[in-house]
């Protein structure tokens, strides 16, 4: 019989034990965190490109190149030429660095670098963009800022606004800048772009910055508006900066969803009357608005006059032709053009008068203008609204149309285009939208279905 070493036996027996246990036990990795191992690489550029970097340039796409001669510190600078306006290969200069590995920023609370210039101008530069794929650019945690460059090396910082969120990141540093107000060019460098733990920002503070144009009054149902939030953070040479916050940094919460709703992009839309508190977080910060809606505005009548016999100038009901409103003297219009489940509508502050220009059209087939109306103040009754209309084959008529407009309601107006006068109604060119100048003007308005149509 041949003799077994006892030794070896039973390291056999531990092993073939610790492989029948194994065989029964099932390994539980449903609760395990997924090992990334991304590398927490600062550097972006220092005398050369950091490993894995990659660059894109947009523009003058020979905008680039490594400077050996000048630099802030080390060997070498990125060397930007931004070209002239007139420069038929692009007339501005961008850039973006990435990588195809995504890094760990979390442990940063800013980006540097330093930079100057042969002429004073200002640069855009940020962090968090970067081309995703050959058709899309990612800016889910771009911050950028606006950088005042002058002849002297300057550092500059572009705070982090929430470092935890940073833990996959491939947008290292953007660059974009366009020819000086001559339209000439100039030459910028950067140095030393990495990011930091600098630890000495201060003060931060959130705000709200288009809290103005949120409703404390009238507005509709299914309307949205959105939460532009600014970070202002104390820099360690004293100065705030402020910078945009991405949605992707910041969580909302509304009071009351039956007022208004948020969802994590911040559009903030109406659902009832009432106020209603938008609150919005970035890691300890805080900041909160109030949005108001104590009127719901219905919408204006639907149009049935059939499309076959319109000229839509502004109508989601009805094809329409290319229009502009364009500043004329004295027009002082805050116009924004709203949209309420997909239907568009004109919303003005500050009204003055309305021109509403196009290209040439034959109305002559065309008996009526129509238009909706809806005052939101101040208090009127039966106020004329004043119209002109212009033809270049009969030149410009207008008139007081005395159906007049009330606050708080949509007023539906069917004017026939024989009350203007005109010889010619086969080069209509523009239409003026007045309020009567001897009655109070109208200062907020919606206006709504703007078209010539015939019975």
């Amino acid at each position: 019989m041949k003799k077994i070493n006892s030794r070896y036996m039973a390291s056999a027996l531990l092993t073939g034990f610790i492989l029948v246990w194994a065989a029964g036990c099932k390994k539980d990795t449903a609760n395990l965190d997924l090992a990334t191992n991304y590398p927490t690489t600062p550097e972006v550029f220092t005398d050369a490109f950091s490993r894995d970097l990659k660059f894109d340039a947009w523009g003058k796409v020979t905008n680039f190149f490594i400077d050996n001669s000048v630099k802030y510190k080390g060997t070498a600078s990125m060397k930007i030429e931004v070209p002239d306006a007139s420069d038929p290969a692009g007339n501005f200069a961008g850039g973006v660095f990435y990588t195809s590995m995504a890094r760990d920023l979390s442990g940063y609370d800013a980006i540097t670098f330093w930079a100057k210039a042969s002429q004073a101008t200002t640069m855009n530069a940020s962090f968090g963009g970067y081309p995703d794929s050959p058709s899309t650019f990612s800016e889910k945690y771009k911050v950028a800022l606006d950088v005042k460059l002058n002849s002297n090396w300057q550092k500059f910082i572009i705070p982090i606004p929430d470092p935890s969120v940073l833990t996959s990141e491939k947008g290292m540093f953007s660059y974009a800048a366009g020819a000086l107000a001559d339209g000439s060019g100039y030459t910028i460098w950067i140095d030393e772009v990495k990011f930091e733990k600098l630890g000495t920002l201060a003060h931060q503070k959130l705000s709200i910055s288009n809290i103005a144009s949120w409703p404390s009054s009238s507005g509709f149902i299914s309307q949205t508006y959105t939460t532009n939030v600014v970070e202002t953070v104390n820099l360690p040479n004293g100065v705030n900066v402020q910078v945009a916050v991405p949605t992707s940094y910041l969580t909302f919460t509304s009071s009351d969803n039956n007022v208004a709703t948020v969802n994590a992009d911040g559009i903030v839309t109406l659902q009832g009357t009432g106020s209603a508190t938008i609150t919005v977080k970035l890691g300890d910060l805080t900041t909160s608005g109030t949005i108001t809606l104590s009127k719901a505005v219905p919408m204006a009548p639907a149009p049935t006059v059939a499309a076959a016999n319109v000229i839509s100038l502004f109508s989601d009901a009805y094809p329409g032709i290319p229009i502009d409103t364009p500043k004329w003297d004295y027009v002082t219009n805050v116009l924004n053009i709203i949209s309420i489940n997909g239907n568009n509508i004109m919303s003005f502050n500050t009204f003055s008068y309305l021109p509403i220009t196009f290209s040439s059209i034959n109305a002559s087939a065309m008996t009526h203008l129509h238009m909706d109306i809806y005052v939101v103040a101040p208090t009127i009754t039966n106020q004329p609204v004043r119209l002109v209309l212009k033809d270049n084959v009969a030149g410009e008529k207008g008139f007081n149309y005395l159906a007049g407009l009330t606050t708080g309601s949509w007023k539906s107006l069917d004017i026939p285009l024989s009350s203007f006068g005109l010889a010619s109604k086969s080069a209509l060119v523009f239409l003026i939208i007045a309020a009567d100048p001897q009655s109070p003007k109208m200062t907020d308005l919606y206006l709504d279905n703007v078209y010539f149509y015939h019975n």
